[in-house]
């Protein structure tokens, strides 16, 4: 585990600096008068520091007594009901509309992931969606699909 995760950080790394390097190519400017390259760079530059932080630990922590398998305790089940719903979500997202669509995949990933009661599920992905269109199309002014009901 522990060569596992230092080559993945090395790859990390690789690619935070070109992520980071394209950044600052493309002209970062400054906090106030902002590039085209601007989030690039920060964003390259995060990578690099969290992938140099899971280096650091992984060295200067010794790798865990006991060995279990990866893919111990995966709920299958679980991550092919998500990728389904979300498979359906993308399907029905224009016909249903982005309120109604939003409402019911969430409805029905906190009852699979959670479980959370009926009551939590609904209020919580009615509040979400909700919150998600007032963000996106009133704050942002995104195009959002009404569906069959907004027409």
């Amino acid at each position: 585990m522990r060569n596992k995760d230092i080559y993945s950080s090395l790859f990390w790394i690789a690619i935070g600096a070109g992520v980071f390097y394209e950044g600052y190519d493309l002209g970062k400017g400054d906090l106030h008068n902002p590039g085209p390259g601007f989030i690039f760079f920060w964003v390259g530059l995060v990578m690099i520091g969290l992938s140099l932080f899971i280096v650091q630990d992984v060295l200067r922590n010794p790798p865990p007594e006991e060995k279990t398998s990866v893919w111990l305790g995966i709920r299958w089940k679980t991550i092919l009901c998500t990728l389904i719903s979300l498979m359906l979500y993308a399907s029905f997202f224009v016909f249903l509309g982005f309120l109604l669509s939003t409402t019911i995949l969430l409805v029905f990933l906190f009852k699979i992931a959670g479980p959370q009661r009926w009551s939590v599920a609904i209020i919580g992905a009615i509040s979400s969606a909700l919150v998600a269109y007032l963000v996106f199309y009133v704050c942002l002014g995104s195009q959002l699909p009404k569906g069959f009901l907004g027409r």
